[in-house]
C-alpha cells in the first residue's frame, strides 16, 4: 500500500511539474525594425583593364542597396546584349522594413533582392566578395518596453562566369553567402537568432522564401574559394533573378528551475520504488 502512495506521489509531481512546464504566459507579438544593407566599403573586385577618364574606383559602385560593376555607360537595372556597354549588380529592395510580427503565426516578407546578371566584358572590373548586414531589433508588444537587438553580418561570395557549355558544373554566376548550413526552417536553409522574454524563448529565423538558396555542387563551393556545403544560387546570363527574403518568430516556453526540481523529485521516488519493488520481487 506504502508503495502504492509513493507511486502515485511521485507520478502526480511529475504530472504537475510537466503542466507546469507549460503554463508560462501566451506568447508575446513583437514590433519589429529590420534593415539589410551592404557594408559600406566591403566590396572587393578582380581587377579588370583601366580606362582613360576612370574617376578612381573603377567601373565599380556601392551604395547601402546597389552593388554594380561593367561598363561606365551601363545600367544597374537593364540587361544589355553588348558587353562593352553591359553592367551586373546585386540589389537589395527595399532596404528597410518596420511592422508587428505574431509569434508562432505567418512569415513576414522583407527584402526583395535581384541580381542582374549581364555578360560583362572580360576587361571589366568583376565582383568577388562583400558583406551584407542585417540590423534586427524586437520590441515586445506587450507594452512592457522590453527589446532585443542585434547585428548580423553575412559574407557573400560572387563569381562572375564565362558560362562555358565545356562547362556545365560553372554555368550561371555562382552566388554564395555565408548562412549556417545545419540551421534550416521548413527544409530551406535559415539563419537563426535565439532569446528568451517572460518564460519563453523565442528564436528569430530569417531565410530566403523563393527557395532558390539551395548546396551548391563541390565545383561551384570551389570556384568562389569555399568548402564543400556552400549555400548559395546560380544566375544565368541575361536575365534578372529576382530572390525574396522573410522571417518569423517562434516561441517555447521555458520550464522554471523549480519545475526541474519537481521533475527530477518525482523520476527519484519513482527510482526508489522501482528498486524496492525488484527487491521485494527478489526476497
Amino acid at each position: 500500500m506504502l508503495g502504492t502512495v509513493r507511486k502515485l506521489t511521485a507520478l502526480s509531481i511529475v504530472a504537475f511539474a510537466a503542466s507546469a512546464a507549460y503554463a508560462a504566459p501566451a506568447p508575446t507579438d513583437w514590433n519589429y525594425t529590420f534593415d539589410l544593407t551592404w557594408v559600406t566599403g566591403s566590396a572587393s573586385y578582380t581587377p579588370g583593364q583601366r580606362y582613360a577618364g576612370d574617376p578612381g574606383t573603377g567601373y565599380n559602385k556601392q551604395t547601402d542597396s546597389v552593388l554594380s560593376w561593367g561598363s561606365w555607360f551601363g545600367s544597374d537595372t537593364q540587361i544589355s546584349f553588348n558587353s562593352a556597354y553591359a553592367r551586373s549588380s546585386l540589389i537589395i529592395d527595399p532596404t528597410h522594413a518596420a511592422s508587428t510580427v505574431t509569434s508562432n503565426g505567418n512569415a513576414q516578407f522583407v527584402n526583395a533582392f535581384s541580381h542582374v546578371n549581364n555578360a560583362v566584358a572580360g576587361s571589366f572590373d568583376t565582383l568577388n566578395h562583400a558583406q551584407m548586414a542585417l540590423d534586427v531589433t524586437l520590441e515586445a508588444a506587450d507594452g512592457s518596453g522590453f527589446t532585443y537587438s542585434w547585428t548580423q553580418v553575412f559574407n557573400v561570395y560572387f563569381l562572375e562566369t564565362p558560362n562555358l557549355a565545356s562547362n556545365p558544373l560553372l554555368d550561371g554566376d555562382i552566388f554564395v553567402i555565408t548562412w549556417d548550413p545545419n540551421s534550416n526552417i521548413y527544409g530551406i536553409p535559415s539563419y537563426g537568432e535565439t532569446f528568451t522574454y517572460d518564460g519563453h524563448e523565442y528564436t528569430f529565423n530569417y531565410f530566403e522564401n523563393t527557395q532558390r538558396f539551395t548546396e551548391l555542387s563541390l565545383s561551384q563551393c570551389q570556384a568562389v574559394g569555399q568548402a564543400a556545403g556552400c549555400v548559395g544560387f546560380t544566375t544565368p546570363e541575361y536575365g534578372t533573378t529576382p530572390i525574396q527574403f522573410a522571417f518569423n518568430v517562434a516561441a517555447t516556453p521555458v520550464p522554471e528551475p523549480e519545475t526541474y526540481a519537481m521533475l527530477l523529485a518525482g523520476l527519484g521516488i519513482m527510482g526508489i520504488v522501482a528498486r524496492r519493488r525488484r527487491n521485494y520481487i527478489h526476497d
